[in-house]
């Protein structure tokens, strides 16, 4: 009701911070982005926004919208295993109120990273990357 007051005891804030790649108090983040300062280009690219007037960085991990790979600038295209989803990326996909077996944005955006983490732990390159077992089992001595 207008103008009618309300009493209460406590008050709940419900904010946010947006997302802020220089200011991230995640430790892997941090550590990427400081990569980033070392090398030109760097291990993250943040969402830029401009026009021919005007510039914003959005703070967002700039991220490939099929698979979720994170871009690496210092090559130019996706890195092939590192994969983001979610708020902090530019391929956002809401999710508040997303219920089950709607097949909301969110859910296949989930979906899409978890066959591109799938198919990079099991593709051709990620067996070079695989350690090696020895032939027959290690005995503890005996």
């Amino acid at each position: 009701m207008p103008c009618h007051p309300v009493h209460a005891i406590a008050l709940i804030e419900a904010y946010l911070p947006g997302p802020d790649l220089d200011r991230t108090a995640d430790p892997l983040l941090r550590h990427l982005r400081h990569l980033r300062h070392l090398r030109h280009g760097g291990a993250l690219s943040e969402e830029v926004i401009a026009d021919t007037a005007h510039t914003h960085r959005s703070g967002r991990l700039t991220v490939t919208p099929d698979s979720g790979h994170v871009v690496d600038p210092g090559v130019g295209c996706p890195h092939p295993r590192r994969i983001t989803l979610g708020a902090p990326t530019n391929s956002r996909a809401l999710a508040a109120f997303a219920r089950p077996r709607t097949n909301a944005p969110a859910f296949r955006q989930n979906d899409a990273g978890a066959r591109a983490l799938l198919t990079t732990l099991t593709g051709p390159a990620a067996a070079d990357h695989r350690p090696e077992r020895p032939a027959a089992p290690v005995g503890l001595g005996g």
